[in-house]
């Protein structure tokens, strides 16, 4: 059955309505210009980029519906994906009038979205690169003679375990990038030979674990434990065990660091993309894209800066912060396929927003 998706809300959630067609799927016109020069033969053809163009479908109503909720679904903009290219989105406005007149009579009717010439994923439409550490929340738990409480970034664990204990600290949801991260663990104190933990995402199993696997603590050296993530993955919680009949003291003070100073992001489309990215970080970055360094940012107490290549802005929120970027965004692109993201500085988080994209 046919369906569209208008910003995340689809069709079928619309009582009585049916989209009879859909549009094709169709490469936007290359605007061009033409020159022709006396004495030479052909002509000099210049492009000027793509054209935003049309696509209609037609839809129809059946059963029982409400004509209200129909004009309010189609009186929008943003993104729609259309149910005959699943993985994609487009950026649309309906700009011709409806005849809501002809639908209600005859059931049918035909809608226009102006769409922008370019698609992008609507499955890998986020990617994140993260060198966080591990931000504790406050929490405290008493569990079969076991006490342990987070608290200006360490964890302490004391008592004597009547039996063995499994007891999961929050932290602040930490997404890690595809790619090798270490965790490190520092224990100071007593009865820590034995205890174990792990960085995980709801449950302790390995699969949802980090490195698949439980990290052992030790009373005298660092413990470390270095792991590739294919993919980007997000921990939610700290699983501290301690065994049966220990008397513990001790506090731990955890860090996820990712010594890499690049990564690798792939455009899948079959054109260059103009991404969003947003840095993350402290003093002054320098962003570095297939070895040609593009930006310098001066972070100063911002926290993050977003570089919109699309409208070649720089800002936070709603702040413009252009004085603090130095830089050519007509070079801020993907190329297809595999692009190196790099850089020098103090960066802990890049995200990169429509990184791929089609015509």
């Amino acid at each position: 059955m046919n369906y569209i998706v208008l910003n995340g809300k689809r069709s079928t959630l619309i009582k009585g309505l049916l989209i009879q067609s859909l549009p094709p799927i169709s490469k936007p016109l290359m605007r061009s210009q033409r020159e022709e020069i006396d004495g030479r033969d052909g002509d000099i053809v210049t492009r000027l980029g793509y054209s935003a163009y049309d696509k209609q479908i037609s839809v129809g109503l059946h059963g029982e519906f409400d004509v209200d909720e129909v004009i309010k679904f189609f009186d929008s903009e943003g993104t729609v994906i259309f149910s005959n290219e699943p993985d994609k989105f487009y950026k649309f406005e309906v700009l011709e009038q409806i005849d809501f007149e002809r639908l209600i009579r005859f059931k049918t009717a035909t809608v226009t979205f102006h769409v922008q010439p370019f698609k992008y994923s609507a499955v890998d439409d986020l990617f994140t690169f993260s060198t966080n550490d591990i931000v504790l929340r406050k929490y405290s738990e008493e569990k079969t003679g076991i006490t342990v409480q987070s608290q200006n970034d360490l964890i302490t664990v004391s008592g004597t375990s009547t039996t063995a204990t499994e007891i999961y600290v929050p932290i602040n949801p930490m997404t890690l990038g595809a790619g090798w991260h270490t965790l490190i663990g520092y224990a100071n104190g007593t009865g820590i030979n034995g205890c174990q933990i792990r960085v995980c995402g709801t449950v302790a199993t390995g699969a949802d674990s980090f490195g698949h696997a439980s990290m052992y603590l030790s009373d005298t050296l660092a413990s470390v434990l270095e792991a590739e993530l294919s993919a980007s993955k997000t921990f939610n919680y700290v699983w501290v065990y301690v065994p049966s009949g220990t008397t513990a003291d001790f506090t731990l003070d955890l860090q996820m660091v990712n010594p890499a100073t690049s990564f690798n992001v792939v455009n899948r489309g079959n054109i260059e993309s103009r991404p969003v990215m947003t840095i993350y970080g402290t003093g002054t970055i320098k962003l570095i894209i297939n070895d040609a360094e593009l930006f310098t940012l001066t972070m100063g107490d911002a926290g993050y800066i977003t570089l919109d290549s699309p409208n070649m802005e720089a800002y936070k929120g709603d702040t413009l912060m252009n004085r603090s970027v130095v830089g050519d965004y007509d070079k801020l692109v993907l190329r297809q396929g595999t692009n190196t993201v790099s850089w020098t500085g103090n960066l802990k988080k890049i995200v990169i927003e429509k990184y791929g994209r089609w015509i």
